[in-house]
């Protein structure tokens, strides 16, 4: 009688048996009875509803039926057999989930992820990058990259880098407008972040705030963009545009700043303390931004 719940632990025993036909060899194989080899083909069988081997007096030959379940059962136990196995690896590794906002993510920590996964093989990153101050503890995150203080209320904090500002633009444009910036001019083309207003530069730099942005950005990301674009001058964290000024895309147009008390830090609740993977990815980033 055809049964359709199909006995599914039996399966890796019949794809042997089907390889070998032979079930004394099969029994030494899964570390069986002939006996237990044998009555487990013929309990597939009857789930089937139709033999799978043709019985040769001691021996089997698999059938056309057989041959059409062989073909459809070892692919999937391999299959099986390979899922299971990238499960046991991310059960050994370290999950690490971590916030960061966008532009850090894009312009300094992408960049960065070969070198990160070859000094910590065994973590695997989960980034969430987003402009908002994630709520550590109930959204589940590990740690965060924020720009502040260091000051966060049940949270530690560890500085990591600084966050002085530099004004940039594309080597064309700074050729055009250095002599008219550095003299406080009013018609130099000013892209701005609105945490990061041009007044506080000038200021530092005992001129007269003349000019009028052309831009007004909420997102470093995007201002670094529009720089790098030619489309004007942008007062953003020197970090962001390393790789940029190193690579020579864009050029600063002043000696770094430190405007105000704001400075990358690396976070993570004081529930949780500084846990080993918190704790690697720490000392990664020190070693980085050393």
């Amino acid at each position: 009688m055809f049964n359709e719940r199909i006995p599914l632990h039996i399966l890796p025993t019949f794809v042997i048996a089907a390889r070998l036909e032979n079930l004394r060899a099969t029994a030494q194989q899964v570390h069986l009875t002939h006996g237990a080899v044998s009555q487990q083909i013929q309990q597939l069988e009857q789930a089937i509803g139709c033999p799978l081997f043709e019985r040769q007096g001691r021996g089997l030959r698999l059938n056309t039926a057989g041959r059409e379940l062989l073909a459809v059962a070892e692919p999937a136990l391999q299959a099986l057999q390979q899922g299971v196995n990238r499960v046991r690896r991310i059960a050994q590794s370290q999950a690490l989930r971590i916030s960061v906002l966008p532009s850090f993510a894009h312009y300094w920590l992408m960049p960065r992820l070969p070198s990160f996964h070859a000094a910590c093989a065994d973590i695997a990153l989960d980034i969430d990058a987003s402009l908002a101050v994630q709520d550590l503890v109930r959204k589940g995150f590990d740690a965060a990259i924020r720009l502040g203080n260091g000051q966060w209320a049940d949270m530690q904090a560890q500085r990591i880098a600084s966050g002085e500002v530099v004004p940039v633009a594309t080597p064309a444009l700074a050729h055009q407008w250095q002599v008219a910036f550095n003299s406080g001019a009013s018609d130099v083309p000013l892209l701005e972040h609105d945490v990061t207003p041009w007044r506080s530069w000038f200021s530092a730099q005992q001129q007269r705030d003349k000019a009028r942005p052309l831009a007004l950005f909420n997102d470093a990301g995007l201002l670094i963009r529009a720089a790098e674009q030619g489309f004007g001058i942008a007062l953003v964290k020197k970090l962001l545009v390393s790789d940029a000024l190193a690579e020579g895309r864009l050029v600063a147009l002043a000696q770094p700043r430190h405007l105000d008390q704001v400075d990358f830090y690396l976070v993570w609740p004081q529930t949780a303390g500084l846990t080993p993977a918190v704790e690697a990815l720490l000392h990664w980033l020190q070693r980085q931004l050393a």
